[in-house]
């Protein structure tokens, strides 16, 4: 056997042996089509015997109605203090030593009462002093008179000279001006008498001593310091907008901490204060039992704003693009269907409270929307409307 024919014998064998894997592979891949077919029948047949589940039911939301308003009213507060509607720091305007100390802490006083007095003993001797100066030149002025008249009756008879006439005519003069200023000195140390004593400007009471008795004080020294027994006023500062909105009738609340107090509009002060560019409001209490001086409060006040607008929670309202919101609807006259489908309205935020949102937008007059978890649901879902308790 040559080499070209064992050659041939081998191609053939390689050959046969590639057809046999070729049948044996078809064979296969027909017993899977055979068997994928026959899988497809039972799995449809099983299927077909089984009872489709019922459709799934719309989600229920709750839906309230828009109630258009031509304002809205907002509470603002304002913080302010109680003060005493005088109170004053009293000194004595010359030094010297208290001799006196009539009041203490706290004590209650009236108008006029003897608060402190310094000790008056130099200034009395004085005025003792000024006293006896006058004496003796009212005893020499009395002598210059009784001259003069002696001088000008022995002038007429032509004794005396136009000279010594003059002479005793001026020295009573003199002595006439020398008491006169010894009276203005001893009015000048009344004066000091007086000023040695403080006594209460106004009926008040009390609020500190800074000084003793025996204690050496200077001119302009704090001795006590007074706060008027009257009422006191509560005093907040407010803008001028606001200012103008307020009524001298009007009984306003004052709040501090749980309790609250009605006020009354007082007085309105002239200066706008440089810091906070607002005006100081006076205002009286009208209820007895009030806070303590200088305790802070707030003045509620209730604005109305003229606004166009609808109340909502915001638990109602959800994002939209441009910074603006969006309400979801449902449709009027279906509230009552078992299934309808979710619309949108754009809203525009105009106040907000932390609980409610005043909003405009292209929503009408008692529209229904959904009040609360606007994000479970999408626009065109089908849903089933609830009215919000």
């Amino acid at each position: 056997m040559t080499a070209s024919s064992h050659t041939a014998r081998s191609r053939l064998r390689s050959i046969i042996g590639q057809l046999g894997r070729l049948v044996l592979t078809l064979l296969v891949i027909a017993l899977a089509i055979g068997l994928l077919v026959l899988g497809r029948g039972i799995l449809g047949e099983r299927a077909a015997a089984v009872e489709a589940p019922p459709a799934t039911a719309p989600l229920e939301v709750a839906i309230a109605r828009l109630q258009l308003q031509d304002h809205r009213s907002v509470t603002r507060r304002f913080p302010g203090q109680i003060e005493a509607a005088q109170r004053t720091t009293m000194a004595f305007e010359a030094g010297g030593t208290v001799a006196e100390m009539a009041v203490d802490e706290g004590s209650s006083v009236a108008t006029g009462a003897l608060i402190a007095r310094l000790d008056t003993r130099l200034l009395e001797a004085e005025k003792t002093r000024l006293t006896a100066n006058r004496r003796a030149l009212e005893a020499q002025a009395e002598l210059a008179r009784r001259t003069t008249a002696r001088q000008t009756e022995l002038q007429e008879r032509g004794f005396a000279s136009n000279q010594a006439v003059d002479n005793v005519a001026l020295q009573l003069t003199e002595l006439e001006a020398r008491i006169a200023e010894i009276d203005a000195s001893r009015v000048a140390v009344d004066l000091q008498l007086e000023k040695s004593e403080l006594r209460a400007p106004f009926a008040a009471t009390i609020a500190s001593r800074a000084v003793d008795t025996g204690s050496a004080v200077s001119p302009s020294q704090a001795i006590v310091s007074l706060v008027e027994a009257g009422p006191p006023q509560f005093r907040v500062g407010l803008s001028q907008d606001i200012i103008a909105s307020l009524d001298a009738d009007t009984v306003y609340t004052a709040q501090f901490g749980d309790r609250s107090f009605d006020v009354r509009l007082a007085a309105i002060l002239p200066e706008l204060d440089p810091t906070t560019r607002t005006r100081t409001l006076l205002l009286d209490f009208q209820t007895g039992e009030l806070p303590p001086l200088r305790e802070t409060g707030m003045l509620v006040l209730e604005q109305r704003i003229a606004e166009r607008g609808a109340w909502v929670p915001l638990s109602a309202l959800q994002d939209a693009p441009r910074g603006l919101w969006r309400l979801l609807t449902v449709p009027d006259g279906e509230a009552e269907a078992e299934a309808v489908e979710v619309g949108s309205e754009a809203v525009e935020v105009l106040f907000s409270d932390g609980a409610r949102a005043f909003v405009r937008g292209t929503f009408e007059d008692s529209a229904l929307y959904i009040t609360d978890g606007p994000h479970r649901v999408v626009i065109g879902q089908t849903v089933r409307p609830v009215e919000a308790r």
